[in-house]
């Protein structure tokens, strides 16, 4: 996937806080919904580094999900007994909230890709992804990516948490 005019795009970028936010239509299993793209640390303008990293992540695209989808998918079946629990245990129907899946696309009607964050001070290739979950409404999942490797699945937090 390429983003057609970047330069168009990157100019349309809104300010908030420490961030240079914009809106970009990615792909993500079934989903339809855009994304927030954040460069993080940045007032004026996004860094080369940045650029070099959005546009790294759209060539790449297709292996990133699919990596980030099987690693959620992986953790999901290791937890999914202590949501089911937690879900009964306040009176809600576990198999809404936490279904018992048998691949990672079946994870696709209870989560959302909502964010990706790009530091302004870190190489190429470093970027967090957030996801609302509705096995984990409170915290989310977070995905963190270093130098194009899957580093860090967690909480959403994991996504924007850069030292």
């Amino acid at each position: 996937m390429q983003l057609e005019n970047l330069a168009e795009w990157l100019e349309g970028l809104r300010k908030e806080d420490d961030l240079l936010v914009g809106e970009l239509h990615v792909p993500f299993v079934q989903q339809k919904e855009s994304i927030e793209v954040c460069f993080v640390g940045q007032k004026r303008a996004v860094t080369e580094s940045q650029q070099k990293t959005l546009l790294g992540y759209l060539e790449q695209l297709d292996t990133i999900h699919q990596q980030t989808f099987e690693r959620i998918f992986i953790d999901y079946l290791t937890n999914v007994d202590i949501y089911r629990r937690a879900f009964q245990e306040w009176g809600e129907d576990p198999d809404e909230h936490a279904p018992l899946v048998n691949s990672a696309e079946d994870l696709a009607p209870v989560m959302l890709y909502q964010s990706l964050f790009i530091p302004s001070w870190k190489d190429v290739g470093t970027f967090g992804m957030g996801f609302w979950a509705k096995w984990e409404v409170e915290h989310g999942v977070g995905i963190k990516f270093e130098s194009w490797r899957l580093r860090e699945v967690g909480e959403n937090s994991v996504h924007f948490c850069f030292e």
